[in-house]
């Protein structure tokens, strides 16, 4: 504009000498100008279209590789999905697998328990014979030099005393009453020890049988504890949700302040999950994504089903304690009185490192140390049914493991007979409250 203001004169002096027409060199000018302007404007319109292609060539280089990254996410995700499948499939499998081992490692330590119990009382039975067997020896001892003598010379001991003829009478009467009394004593005697020497033998079979038992026992725990250990580490290898949602229940069940706000934890998890699926299912069917919303019902509903069958009492005639998780005796029963109450549960003294197997098929809610509980386990069953199994010394299972009905879950603590005697307490519990667990087990 500066340019164009000095070439061009002023209005008074243009006025005055050409007053109807402008001189050719202005003209040429403005012309001039024009066609830059125009040519300026053109450039700006090719940079302004060079600078869109571009941003939109951005904009689809971003959205294929956005594209390509989903795809690989969504490939990563399901290729996880598929991988936790097999590997709670094979989980389960060698939790199947597990059963039958298990089953019998327990009919051992029964057996093994029973005939403990059979051999403790024929040592305490052998103590007794000795006993009385030393004692009537005693007795006896101090008259077998007499009783010797007489039985020798019986004439010749009372005819060599100095007493009166009666009295000599009297003493071999006596004398032959003492010999009865000796030759019953000796008779007891000689029973006892009969008896004694029957009870070293039974004692010494009886004792090579347990020794048999035990190294059956021994052998069948590190075959179960290697099968246990197989299962848990394929169950761990499984990176799904469903794992991480099983942390999620864990941690809520550690920072519970009882067992029952425990239980009351897992289930409100598992509400608001299901809630959470109601929602995204109403919000597709909104959106007419019948799909999406199937898919989620359908996910709701195998939350409230659960991880397992639920539970059905034991068949009639089945032999009383046969579905018990551990072998051993009870000590307290269901609803009996203690110092808190009726009994919630029934608790057990297994015998020392008595195997713990589940009393029904389903997944670990929670696995571990819980307050004074010592090491806890807590198994869905499905249909809101959970054992509750505490007091073990050492655990087979992780949060998360599915598992089969009889598959082990860990081994009570040894016990060498000195101190309070370990026990396992076993809850059922449906919903928020603890039921009676023995007609299921």
């Amino acid at each position: 504009m500066g340019l164009l203001a000095g070439l061009v004169p002023g209005p008074s002096h243009a006025a005055s000498s050409h007053p109807t027409q402008n001189s050719p060199h202005h003209q040429a000018s403005r012309h001039s100008s024009q066609g830059a302007a125009a040519d300026n404007a053109a450039a700006a319109a090719r940079r302004a279209v060079a600078q869109a292609r571009a941003a939109q060539q951005a904009l689809i280089a971003r959205q294929q590789l956005q594209a390509r990254d989903l795809a690989a996410r969504t490939a990563a995700r399901d290729a996880a999905r598929a991988q936790a499948r097999q590997d709670a499939a094979r989980a389960a499998a060698l939790s199947d697998a597990t059963v039958d081992a298990t089953a019998q490692l327990q009919q051992t330590e029964r057996q093994t328990a029973e005939l403990g119990d059979r051999v403790a009382a024929l040592r305490a039975e052998q103590d007794r014979l000795r006993t009385e067997l030393a004692r009537d020896s005693a007795s006896v001892t101090p008259m077998l030099p007499l009783a010797a003598r007489l039985a020798r010379y019986p004439a010749d001991t009372l005819l060599a005393a100095p007493v009166p003829p009666d009295r000599a009478i009297a003493g071999l009467l006596v004398i032959q009453g003492l010999s009865a009394q000796l030759e019953q004593r000796a008779g007891a005697i000689r029973a006892r020890r009969a008896v004694l020497a029957g009870l070293d033998a039974d004692l010494a079979r009886e004792s090579a049988r347990l020794s048999d038992l035990q190294q059956q026992q021994a052998a069948q725990r590190d075959s179960v504890a290697r099968a246990a250990e197989a299962a848990r580490q394929a169950q761990q290898r499984s990176n799904s949700a469903a794992t991480q949602a099983a942390r999620q229940v864990e941690d809520a069940t550690r920072r519970a302040s009882s067992l029952q706000d425990a239980v009351n934890r897992i289930e409100a998890l598992e509400k608001a999950a299901e809630d959470q699926l109601e929602q995204a299912a109403q919000a597709a069917a909104r959106a007419h994504r019948a799909d999406e919303a199937a898919a989620a019902r359908a996910r709701a509903a195998a939350i409230a089903q659960g991880p397992g069958p639920g539970l059905n009492a034991t068949p009639p005639g089945t032999p009383a304690g046969r579905g018990a998780p551990v072998a051993g005796t009870i000590v307290t029963a269901w609803g009996a009185a203690t110092e808190a109450g009726p009994a919630t549960g029934i608790t057990y003294a297994p015998p020392s490192g008595a195997a713990v197997r589940t009393p029904c098929a389903g997944q670990v809610d929670f696995a571990g140390a819980f307050r004074s509980y010592g090491q806890m386990v807590i198994l869905n069953c499905g249909r809101h049914y959970r054992f509750v199994m505490a007091g073990l010394g050492g655990l087979a299972v992780s949060t998360g493991q599915a598992l089969a009905r009889g598959a082990p879950v860990g081994r009570m603590p040894d016990w060498s007979g000195q101190g309070p005697r370990p026990t396992l307490f076993v809850q059922l519990r449906h919903g928020g409250g603890a039921v009676d667990p023995a007609p299921f087990l």
